[in-house]
């Protein structure tokens, strides 16, 4: 990707504020291309690499250049967009080796979180991200991808705060944050297996299973990984009018 994803915490897009003073209303049109590209991009209709054309924005949008340019540099500071100079702006892209080592760091690194976690966790400690899985199958069931997609990648920043280890839990972060942006990007849409690695998890934590944990882990992040359609053609929209407004 042209530009190092930042996403927020939890690792799905969210809307960024507003970026510098513009003229009036600018804010609130150009909130609107974004979370008309940001819907797109979670539910599939806006694979990587479509083009995003300013003419076809403004028309699109009944908006002006500069309110269009305004949201491309929002998508842009998210990650979902690279802005590509003499060309313009496409949907991010990633290579199978930045996929590769975004995991690869994940499992070493949560691996060995979660096997200290489970020697130390209470029934206290359990009791959160327990929770947390109520919430994902709340998502899960509401049909919200892009919230679901979220909570499964904060669900592992739970997992890391039980640590106690701020540095770690920061790094952490860092990596879902990215591979959250892989995952709206390029997954098969097929994450079911996700909540129950979760729900086992916690139970091997409450047992104080270390290495069942870690195993799980290595799995959980390796299944992920797979699932990713980074280099497989995707069908291109007819249109930006198809993609983004799919209910005129």
């Amino acid at each position: 990707m042209a530009n190092a994803p930042r996403l927020s915490k939890q690792g799905a897009p969210r809307r960024p504020g507003p970026v510098g003073p513009g003229p009036a209303g600018v804010d609130s049109a150009a909130g609107r291309i974004v979370d008309a590209v940001v819907g797109a991009v979670s539910a599939g209709r806006l694979p990587p690499g479509t083009k995003l054309g300013e003419e076809e924005l403004v028309r699109l949008f009944d908006v002006g250049r500069t309110v269009v340019r305004d949201a491309l540099k929002r998508l842009g500071f998210l990650g979902l967009v690279d802005l590509l100079p003499n060309r313009g702006a496409f949907v991010a892209q990633a290579t199978h080796e930045e996929a590769e080592q975004i995991y690869v760091a994940r499992r070493l690194i949560e691996g060995e979180i979660v096997r200290d976690v489970a020697r130390h966790c209470t029934a206290a400690d359990v009791r959160r991200p327990r929770d947390h899985i109520d919430r994902q199958a709340a998502a899960k069931a509401a049909g919200d991808r892009g919230e679901y997609i979220s909570l499964l990648g904060e669900f592992h920043l739970v997992i890391a705060a039980l640590g106690g280890n701020r540095v770690l839990e920061g790094i952490v972060a860092q990596l879902v944050s990215r591979s959250g942006l892989l995952v709206t990007l390029y997954d098969s849409h097929d994450e079911s297996c996700a909540l129950d690695d979760h729900a086992e998890m916690i139970d091997m934590l409450a047992r104080g299973d270390g290495d069942g944990c870690a195993g799980l882990m290595a799995r959980h992040l390796r299944t992920n990984e797979r699932r990713l359609r980074i280099g497989q053609p995707q069908a291109q929209p007819e249109s930006l009018a198809e993609a983004l407004l799919p209910n005129p």
